[in-house]
């Protein structure tokens, strides 16, 4: 009986411990082979010197579940991956940290600089051109066919001549 009892505190230990583990992690600003490759803000500042490009920015925090989750599956993807790296310059921005970074030439939290945005739910992506200017927030977890839609939207300049809606009707 006693065996019985340790065996299972045992088990319900390693699960809590696994399930903690998955829960504390931070989404990865690694490059998945086939993924996006996040960039840090730094790395941005310069390669915009050399090379405009428009900006996606994952806006996630530490707790955020649906972030995880859209790091393991939409960001991940080989497609997405392709056409955002192309593309885009990713950057990851948690919505919560005091980090200082530099934003078009100015110096604030990261925290600050989704407050900017008007982030106010997680996941969001922001959507910046070529100027750093945003074009839009977009709130709430996607998967690859609805990120797709939406980063091409703004990465080929559809919403320069129609809405969302319109741009899906005629992708299809």
């Amino acid at each position: 009986m006693k065996n019985r009892v340790s065996l299972s505190l045992l088990a319900i230990l390693v699960v809590a411990l696994a399930s903690f583990a998955f829960i504390s992690s931070k989404p990865s600003t690694a490059t998945s082979e086939h993924g996006i490759k996040w960039l840090t803000f730094e790395e941005v500042a310069k390669l915009q010197k050399k090379t405009k490009k428009k900006i996606v920015m994952d806006v996630y925090t530490d707790w955020c579940g649906w972030c995880k989750r859209m790091d393991a599956t939409t960001f991940s993807d080989p497609t997405v991956g392709e056409y955002v790296n192309k593309n885009y310059y990713a950057l990851k921005l948690n919505a919560e940290s005091k980090k200082l970074i530099k934003f078009n030439g100015k110096e604030m939290t990261e925290q600050e600089l989704a407050a900017r945005f008007g982030v106010t739910g997680y996941p969001t992506t922001v959507y910046l051109d070529e100027n750093m200017e945003i074009l839009s927030p977009v709130s709430g977890y996607l998967d690859v066919k609805q990120f797709t839609n939406v980063v091409k939207f703004y990465g080929e300049n559809h919403y320069k001549s129609m809405n969302f809606e319109q741009f899906v009707q005629s992708a299809k």
